[in-house]
């Protein structure tokens, strides 16, 4: 998906097509199914994550489901941009000096562009932004009011982890609607208040410099949140750290060191579980809980 959205900047950067008619055809469709399915993974994603935390222990998500819904986002893209593909077309103009040809989008009415438009800003941007924010506002409600036992709620280390959470997930939705936005409102003043053609400076910023600077902005957004992530989170962090430095072993060990550091005394292994117990005071037990709660929103 990375890859089709980088082509795409590639061939939308130029003004002038030397491409073909059938690439004038599949570049513009490909561009525009790739944009609807990466927005619509991540409102996927959100939906995926509000079920994980908010019903933990009625919802699994298995590989064959999420194969599926991966399978139907991508259907969904492929089925919606159909006509892209049947509008584009590669027309020549010729002047005194040469020939010039150029892709352009050529509907067979005027209501029909605005009435296609209207809908991808409505299945692409708006309904996934909306499921997106419902779905984070819930989980940070989720995570706000959620208690570990045994620990009280004043406890600062808790409350930080907590904020952490909110502060990453607002980050994300926010980051969402100002990447999208300005792309789908320069569409709509191409569409619904197209400029004059008598006005040159008009027409020039509006398709050589904002269609491009909106189209990068949209398209980044793919990239932004590994990012976020990155910021936000310190196992994730540590993980990366791992992998470049291909030092798994060495952290699996301190890992391990620092789980063993505590007075385990005995096993269980009860229907493929294994279950630890200590005989620590509950000074230390809630020390522990509270470790492993820290991990988690860390």
């Amino acid at each position: 998906m990375s890859s089709s959205e980088l082509l795409c900047v590639l061939f939308v950067s130029r003004a002038c097509w030397p491409y073909g008619s059938m690439m004038c055809k599949v570049t513009p469709y490909l561009q525009g199914v790739s944009v609807c399915a990466s927005v619509n993974t991540l409102a996927a994603i959100a939906l995926d994550r509000y079920l994980a935390i908010c019903y933990t222990l009625n919802y699994k998500l298995t590989g064959k489901i999420a194969r599926v819904v991966m399978g139907c986002v991508w259907a969904f893209a492929l089925c919606i941009m159909i006509p892209w593909a049947v509008y584009y077309q590669h027309d020549q103009y010729r002047s005194s000096i040469q020939a010039i040809y150029i892709c352009r989008l050529v509907w067979p009415s005027q209501v029909s562009g605005k009435f296609f438009l209207a809908g991808i800003f409505l299945v692409c941007y708006t309904i996934p932004l909306l499921l997106i924010v419902v779905c984070y506002a819930l989980i940070g409600l989720r995570v706000w009011n959620r208690n570990a036992p045994g620990i009280f709620k004043s406890n600062g280390i808790i409350h930080k982890s907590k904020v952490k959470v909110i502060k990453m997930l607002l980050v994300v939705v926010i980051l969402f609607g100002l990447s999208w936005l300005p792309l789908y409102a320069v569409n709509l003043k191409i569409v619904f208040s197209p400029p004059s053609l008598t006005d040159m400076n008009t027409v020039t910023i509006l398709y050589d410099y904002l269609v491009p600077v909106s189209q990068w902005l949209g398209l980044a957004n793919s990239g932004i949140n590994p990012l976020i992530y990155c910021l936000f989170s310190r196992k994730i962090r540590t993980r990366i750290k791992v992998m470049v430095t291909c030092n798994e072993t060495q952290e699996f060990k301190r890992q391990f060191r620092k789980f063993s550091s505590t007075k385990y005394v005995s096993v269980d292994y009860t229907n493929g579980h294994v279950t630890l117990r200590t005989h620590g005071t509950e000074k230390e037990r809630r020390t522990r809980s509270l470790k492993s709660l820290n991990n988690v929103y860390d």
